[in-house]
Protein backbone atom coordinates (compact mmCIF):
# COMPACT_ATOMS: atom_id res chain seq x y z
CA UNK A 1 0.00 0.00 0.00
CA UNK A 2 1.31 3.59 -1.06
CA UNK A 3 0.59 7.04 1.13
CA UNK A 4 2.17 10.11 0.48
CA UNK A 5 2.64 11.87 3.62
CA UNK A 6 2.14 15.55 3.91
CA UNK A 7 -1.23 15.63 2.34
CA UNK A 8 -4.69 14.26 2.61
CA UNK A 9 -6.21 13.49 -0.56
CA UNK A 10 -10.14 11.90 -1.10
CA UNK A 11 -9.95 8.24 -0.97
CA UNK A 12 -11.40 7.07 -4.63
CA UNK A 13 -14.37 5.07 -4.21
CA UNK A 14 -16.18 3.66 -7.13
CA UNK A 15 -19.49 1.56 -7.58
CA UNK A 16 -19.06 -1.53 -6.29
CA UNK A 17 -16.53 -0.49 -3.28
CA UNK A 18 -17.49 -1.88 0.17
CA UNK A 19 -16.70 -0.98 3.32
CA UNK A 20 -15.05 -3.91 6.05
CA UNK A 21 -13.75 -2.97 9.19
CA UNK A 22 -14.37 0.09 9.02
CA UNK A 23 -11.97 0.78 5.92
CA UNK A 24 -12.91 1.45 2.23
CA UNK A 25 -12.75 -1.94 0.54
CA UNK A 26 -11.59 -2.00 -3.44
CA UNK A 27 -14.69 -4.20 -5.48
CA UNK A 28 -11.83 -5.97 -7.53
CA UNK A 29 -9.19 -6.70 -5.33
CA UNK A 30 -10.78 -6.66 -2.26
CA UNK A 31 -8.14 -4.92 -1.15
CA UNK A 32 -8.31 -1.56 1.49
CA UNK A 33 -8.08 2.06 -0.18
CA UNK A 34 -7.82 3.57 3.24
CA UNK A 35 -5.56 2.86 6.09
CA UNK A 36 -4.96 4.24 9.82
CA UNK A 37 -2.73 6.36 10.73
CA UNK A 38 -2.03 8.18 14.20
CA UNK A 39 -2.07 11.84 13.75
CA UNK A 40 -1.10 13.95 16.67
CA UNK A 41 -2.54 11.08 18.46
CA UNK A 42 -5.33 10.88 16.93
CA UNK A 43 -6.30 8.00 14.37
CA UNK A 44 -7.05 9.15 10.58
CA UNK A 45 -8.08 7.43 7.68
CA UNK A 46 -6.09 8.29 4.60
CA UNK A 47 -6.28 7.06 0.83
CA UNK A 48 -3.82 4.52 0.06
CA UNK A 49 -3.52 2.48 -3.21
CA UNK A 50 -5.39 -1.26 -3.53
CA UNK A 51 -3.19 -3.91 -5.24
CA UNK A 52 -5.26 -3.15 -9.02
CA UNK A 53 -4.45 0.49 -8.64
CA UNK A 54 -1.26 -0.02 -7.70
CA UNK A 55 -0.83 -2.35 -10.89
CA UNK A 56 -2.84 0.43 -12.72
CA UNK A 57 0.07 3.06 -11.58
CA UNK A 58 3.13 0.75 -12.45
CA UNK A 59 1.79 0.45 -15.38
CA UNK A 60 1.18 4.20 -16.62
CA UNK A 61 4.50 4.87 -15.61
CA UNK A 62 6.04 1.42 -17.26
CA UNK A 63 4.16 3.28 -20.69
CA UNK A 64 5.58 6.45 -20.06
CA UNK A 65 9.12 5.13 -19.63
CA UNK A 66 8.77 2.88 -22.92
CA UNK A 67 7.68 6.08 -24.68
CA UNK A 68 10.59 7.93 -23.50
CA UNK A 69 12.81 4.97 -24.63
CA UNK A 70 11.61 5.02 -28.17
CA UNK A 71 11.46 8.99 -28.24
CA UNK A 72 15.48 8.39 -27.66
CA UNK A 73 16.05 6.16 -29.72
CA UNK A 74 14.34 7.48 -32.93
CA UNK A 75 16.56 10.42 -31.95
CA UNK A 76 20.01 8.47 -31.86
CA UNK A 77 18.82 6.64 -35.25
CA UNK A 78 18.76 9.61 -37.20
CA UNK A 79 22.06 9.60 -37.28
CA UNK A 80 22.01 7.10 -40.45
CA UNK A 81 23.80 4.27 -38.41
CA UNK A 82 20.91 1.71 -37.78
CA UNK A 83 19.13 0.62 -41.53
CA UNK A 84 15.65 1.53 -41.47
CA UNK A 85 14.43 -2.11 -41.59
CA UNK A 86 17.54 -3.86 -40.13
CA UNK A 87 15.35 -4.80 -36.69
CA UNK A 88 12.18 -6.35 -38.86
CA UNK A 89 12.52 -9.73 -37.27
CA UNK A 90 11.27 -11.32 -33.63
CA UNK A 91 11.32 -14.14 -31.66
CA UNK A 92 7.95 -14.40 -32.37
CA UNK A 93 8.16 -15.16 -36.25
CA UNK A 94 10.98 -17.77 -35.45
CA UNK A 95 10.05 -21.66 -37.09
CA UNK A 96 11.88 -23.07 -34.16
CA UNK A 97 13.96 -25.05 -36.88
CA UNK A 98 17.42 -23.93 -35.27
CA UNK A 99 15.96 -24.48 -31.42
CA UNK A 100 19.33 -24.55 -30.03
CA UNK A 101 20.50 -21.35 -31.22
CA UNK A 102 16.94 -19.67 -30.91
CA UNK A 103 17.00 -20.53 -27.18
CA UNK A 104 20.70 -19.20 -26.85
CA UNK A 105 19.97 -16.07 -28.12
CA UNK A 106 17.01 -16.09 -25.53
CA UNK A 107 18.97 -16.43 -23.20
CA UNK A 108 21.47 -13.64 -24.44
CA UNK A 109 18.46 -11.25 -24.24
CA UNK A 110 17.51 -12.30 -20.79
CA UNK A 111 21.21 -12.19 -19.31
CA UNK A 112 22.07 -9.27 -21.34
CA UNK A 113 23.39 -7.43 -18.06
CA UNK A 114 26.05 -10.64 -17.54
CA UNK A 115 26.90 -10.43 -21.28
CA UNK A 116 27.11 -6.60 -21.53
CA UNK A 117 29.48 -6.49 -18.18
CA UNK A 118 31.98 -9.40 -19.71
CA UNK A 119 31.69 -7.63 -22.81
CA UNK A 120 30.33 -10.98 -24.83
CA UNK A 121 29.73 -10.64 -28.43
CA UNK A 122 28.59 -13.25 -31.32
CA UNK A 123 29.55 -14.27 -34.45
CA UNK A 124 26.99 -15.43 -36.63
CA UNK A 125 28.28 -16.97 -39.68
CA UNK A 126 27.13 -19.65 -42.46
CA UNK A 127 25.90 -19.77 -46.09
CA UNK A 128 23.79 -17.30 -47.49
CA UNK A 129 19.92 -17.25 -46.26
CA UNK A 130 20.32 -19.24 -43.33
CA UNK A 131 19.30 -17.11 -40.47
CA UNK A 132 22.30 -15.27 -39.53
CA UNK A 133 20.32 -11.81 -39.68
CA UNK A 134 17.32 -13.03 -38.24
CA UNK A 135 18.44 -14.48 -35.36
CA UNK A 136 20.38 -10.88 -34.92
CA UNK A 137 17.49 -8.87 -35.85
CA UNK A 138 15.55 -10.76 -32.37
CA UNK A 139 18.23 -10.27 -30.27
CA UNK A 140 18.41 -6.77 -30.90
CA UNK A 141 14.38 -6.32 -30.74
CA UNK A 142 14.93 -8.41 -27.57
CA UNK A 143 16.81 -5.86 -25.94
CA UNK A 144 14.89 -3.27 -27.20
CA UNK A 145 12.16 -4.19 -25.30
CA UNK A 146 14.48 -4.19 -22.46
CA UNK A 147 14.88 -0.22 -23.00
CA UNK A 148 18.89 -1.18 -24.20
CA UNK A 149 20.10 0.46 -27.30
CA UNK A 150 20.55 -1.20 -30.12
CA UNK A 151 21.92 -0.33 -33.27
CA UNK A 152 21.87 -2.47 -36.57
CA UNK A 153 23.49 -1.50 -39.64
CA UNK A 154 26.00 -3.09 -42.18
CA UNK A 155 29.73 -2.59 -43.63
CA UNK A 156 28.84 -1.62 -46.75
CA UNK A 157 26.50 0.78 -45.21
CA UNK A 158 28.67 2.08 -42.43
CA UNK A 159 31.50 2.48 -45.34
CA UNK A 160 29.61 4.72 -47.28
CA UNK A 161 28.91 7.02 -44.08
CA UNK A 162 32.49 7.48 -43.29
CA UNK A 163 33.36 8.10 -47.26
CA UNK A 164 30.97 11.03 -46.77
CA UNK A 165 32.05 12.03 -43.59
CA UNK A 166 34.06 14.49 -43.04
CA UNK A 167 34.95 14.06 -39.72
CA UNK A 168 35.45 10.07 -39.67
CA UNK A 169 36.33 9.99 -35.71
CA UNK A 170 32.84 11.68 -34.63
CA UNK A 171 30.94 9.31 -36.60
CA UNK A 172 32.98 6.37 -34.85
CA UNK A 173 32.32 7.76 -31.54
CA UNK A 174 28.32 7.87 -31.95
CA UNK A 175 29.01 4.12 -32.41
CA UNK A 176 29.37 3.86 -28.14
CA UNK A 177 25.85 5.21 -27.87
CA UNK A 178 24.46 2.04 -28.50
CA UNK A 179 24.76 -0.56 -26.15
CA UNK A 180 24.59 -3.17 -28.30
CA UNK A 181 26.11 -2.73 -32.17
CA UNK A 182 25.12 -5.42 -34.55
CA UNK A 183 26.66 -5.27 -37.89
CA UNK A 184 25.74 -7.63 -41.14
CA UNK A 185 27.84 -8.79 -44.15
CA UNK A 186 31.69 -8.85 -42.61
CA UNK A 187 33.57 -9.93 -45.67
CA UNK A 188 31.43 -8.48 -48.51
CA UNK A 189 33.32 -4.68 -48.46
CA UNK A 190 35.30 -3.77 -51.50
CA UNK A 191 38.87 -5.36 -51.19
CA UNK A 192 40.82 -2.27 -51.18
CA UNK A 193 42.79 -0.43 -48.71
CA UNK A 194 40.51 2.15 -48.01
CA UNK A 195 37.35 0.19 -47.28
CA UNK A 196 39.84 -2.42 -44.98
CA UNK A 197 41.29 0.36 -43.09
CA UNK A 198 37.36 1.70 -42.31
CA UNK A 199 36.50 -1.90 -41.16
CA UNK A 200 38.92 -2.31 -38.86
CA UNK A 201 38.22 1.57 -37.32
CA UNK A 202 34.52 0.43 -37.22
CA UNK A 203 35.99 -2.79 -35.20
CA UNK A 204 38.61 -1.36 -33.33
CA UNK A 205 35.70 1.60 -32.07
CA UNK A 206 33.99 -1.07 -30.75
CA UNK A 207 36.61 -2.88 -29.21
CA UNK A 208 37.74 0.30 -27.50
CA UNK A 209 34.36 1.00 -25.73
CA UNK A 210 34.01 -1.86 -24.36
CA UNK A 211 30.50 -2.79 -25.44
CA UNK A 212 28.97 -6.09 -27.08
CA UNK A 213 29.12 -6.62 -30.84
CA UNK A 214 27.08 -8.85 -32.91
CA UNK A 215 28.93 -9.69 -36.58
CA UNK A 216 27.10 -11.72 -39.30
CA UNK A 217 29.47 -13.04 -42.32
CA UNK A 218 29.49 -15.58 -45.09
CA UNK A 219 32.60 -16.27 -44.29
CA UNK A 220 33.69 -19.84 -42.73
CA UNK A 221 35.36 -20.35 -39.09
CA UNK A 222 38.16 -21.05 -41.20
CA UNK A 223 38.64 -18.23 -43.57
CA UNK A 224 38.26 -15.93 -40.26
CA UNK A 225 40.97 -17.77 -38.69
CA UNK A 226 43.12 -18.11 -41.67
CA UNK A 227 43.13 -14.93 -43.73
CA UNK A 228 44.79 -14.08 -46.98
CA UNK A 229 45.85 -10.73 -45.70
CA UNK A 230 47.86 -8.92 -43.28
CA UNK A 231 44.82 -6.38 -43.43
CA UNK A 232 42.11 -8.95 -43.42
CA UNK A 233 43.85 -10.56 -40.09
CA UNK A 234 44.10 -7.31 -38.25
CA UNK A 235 40.15 -7.45 -38.94
CA UNK A 236 38.86 -11.20 -38.24
CA UNK A 237 41.52 -11.34 -35.12
CA UNK A 238 39.50 -8.38 -33.39
CA UNK A 239 35.97 -9.58 -34.60
CA UNK A 240 37.11 -13.63 -32.84
CA UNK A 241 38.62 -11.63 -29.77
CA UNK A 242 35.30 -9.81 -29.25
CA UNK A 243 32.90 -12.38 -30.41
CA UNK A 244 33.61 -15.33 -28.48
CA UNK A 245 30.27 -17.04 -28.52
CA UNK A 246 30.06 -18.10 -32.11
CA UNK A 247 26.78 -19.79 -33.91
CA UNK A 248 27.31 -21.43 -37.18
CA UNK A 249 24.19 -21.42 -39.46
CA UNK A 250 23.96 -24.16 -41.84
CA UNK A 251 21.08 -25.77 -44.21
CA UNK A 252 19.25 -24.99 -47.06
CA UNK A 253 18.49 -21.57 -47.62
CA UNK A 254 15.22 -20.10 -45.75
CA UNK A 255 14.98 -16.91 -48.18
CA UNK A 256 14.44 -19.81 -51.28
CA UNK A 257 12.25 -21.65 -49.09
CA UNK A 258 10.10 -18.38 -48.50
CA UNK A 259 10.48 -17.48 -52.13
CA UNK A 260 8.74 -20.55 -53.19
CA UNK A 261 6.40 -20.52 -50.52
CA UNK A 262 5.46 -16.94 -51.85
CA UNK A 263 5.00 -18.26 -55.42
CA UNK A 264 2.59 -21.19 -54.25
CA UNK A 265 0.52 -18.19 -52.77
CA UNK A 266 0.58 -15.99 -55.77
CA UNK A 267 -0.62 -19.27 -57.92
CA UNK A 268 -3.61 -19.58 -55.23
CA UNK A 269 -4.73 -16.09 -55.57
CA UNK A 270 -4.40 -15.36 -59.24
CA UNK A 271 -5.13 -18.32 -61.05
CA UNK A 272 -8.06 -20.23 -61.02
CA UNK A 273 -8.54 -23.90 -59.65
CA UNK A 274 -9.14 -25.10 -63.15
CA UNK A 275 -6.31 -23.62 -64.90
CA UNK A 276 -2.79 -25.22 -65.22
CA UNK A 277 -0.08 -23.46 -63.54
CA UNK A 278 1.97 -22.29 -66.71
Amino acid sequence: MGWIPGKLMATSAEPGDYSENGLLMCHRCHEPKQARVSIDGKDVLVPVLCRCQSEAEAMQKEDAAAKRFRGMMKQLWEDGISCPDALRYTFQEDDGKDAKISNACKRYVERWEEMSADNIGILFHGTVGTGKTFFASCIGNGLLKKRVSVAATNFPRLLNLLHGAQEKQKLLDRLRLYSLLIVDDLGVERDSGFAMEQVFNVIDARAVSGLPLIVTTNLTLDELERPASMQAARIYDRVLELCPVRFKLTGESRRHGNAEERKRKARELLLDKKEETP
